[in-house]
């Protein structure tokens, strides 16, 4: 078994196999007819496949958005834009790796893009910090916002961390304030803001570029306060061990974050494991999501695109005796 293959992937993935093996012998045996076969294990694969999806608990669409071989956000920038150009560097300390931005087209509209990413091997993971982003690179997604107002340029953010960066470097150079400074920028672009959350949000690392006109998410990201682990430790005090009832209680993924009204819409993946089992097919259907929305939002003026996001945010949380 491969050792990025999830617990409940397995059985599936042996079926799928199975049937690959089956269908290879069938082409290399053309007296023997073996469709009645073929046909019959694809319609258990497809069972099977769809039985197990519906019964994933929270926990395991926490796996299905950390999984090593989810698409990452370079893969939807070159799947979705086109002519992208990073730019690079906060222009005051250095380039943070873990956060990556420049100007792109999308469907011939010139695009401001923003993407968390974490490394798809030990040396990217290293150089990428893991996902954790460094005050350098909220500092760069900052100048880039800035850029997208001061050229009237809709803003793409990709969202895919675990959170802010959390050394004693990070608090020396101000990790607290450029996240609230960016918070600050985003709320007043006077340019429509669309965000995807394609695998993990954590906290406030996340929210740094996720203020949106208009939030999307993946079918198996998450999207929450603190990593499950770090709930966890905060409840019951101890190393992560309670993660899978932490993620129970605090609800991170995209359904429960429908019925709160803390996303737009739920991207769905494709069926049978995901973004990371069908890449190409999930890159479609975020583009038609991003379409769809980005077509709605260029409708709107300046002020009524800094007015909705206004309201949008103000709204978010409400509670108290009329709440229910």
């Amino acid at each position: 078994m491969n050792a990025a293959e999830l617990e409940f992937e397995k059985p599936l993935i042996e079926l799928e196999r199975h049937l690959a093996q089956l269908k290879i012998f069938a082409e290399t045996h053309p007296e023997l007819d073996l469709t009645e076969g073929i046909d019959a294990l694809k319609q258990n694969a497809d069972s099977l496949t769809k039985q197990t999806f519906q019964k994933l608990s929270r926990w395991d669409k926490v796996k299905l958005a950390r999984h090593a071989q989810r698409p990452q956000a370079p893969f939807y920038i070159n799947a979705l834009l086109d002519e992208p150009t990073e730019l690079h560097s906060d222009k005051l300390y250095g380039d943070d790796r873990a956060l990556i931005g420049g100007l792109a087209w999308f469907d011939e509209q010139p695009v401001v893009y923003l993407a968390q990413q974490k490394g798809t091997n030990l040396e990217e993971r290293q150089e990428m910090n893991f996902g954790y982003t460094h005050p350098e690179g909220y500092r760069k997604a900052r100048r880039l916002m800035q850029l997208a107002n001061k050229f009237n340029r809709p803003l793409l953010c990709f969202v895919d961390t675990p959170g802010a960066h959390f050394d004693l470097r990070s608090e020396e150079y101000g990790q607290a304030m450029v996240i609230a400074e960016n918070l600050a920028e985003m709320i007043s672009l006077r340019v429509p803001i669309l965000v995807v959350i394609i695998g993990e949000g954590g906290s406030g690392g996340a929210l740094a570029i996720a203020v949106g006109n208009r939030v999307l998410m993946m079918e198996y990201a998450i999207y929450c306060v603190a990593p499950p682990e770090a709930c966890s430790g905060i409840v019951w005090k101890d190393k992560g061990e309670h993660a899978p009832e932490a993620t129970e209680g605090y609800k991170p993924t995209a359904p429960d974050l429908i019925k709160l009204d803390i996303i737009d819409q739920m991207i769905r993946e494709p069926l049978g494991g995901g973004a990371h089992r069908a890449p190409e097919a999930a890159a479609r259907n975020v583009r038609r999501a991003i379409r769809k929305h980005l077509t709605e939002l260029m409708q709107m003026t300046p002020q009524q695109l800094v007015q909705q996001r206004y309201e949008r945010y103000r709204h978010i949380g409400l509670y108290g005796e009329d709440s229910a």
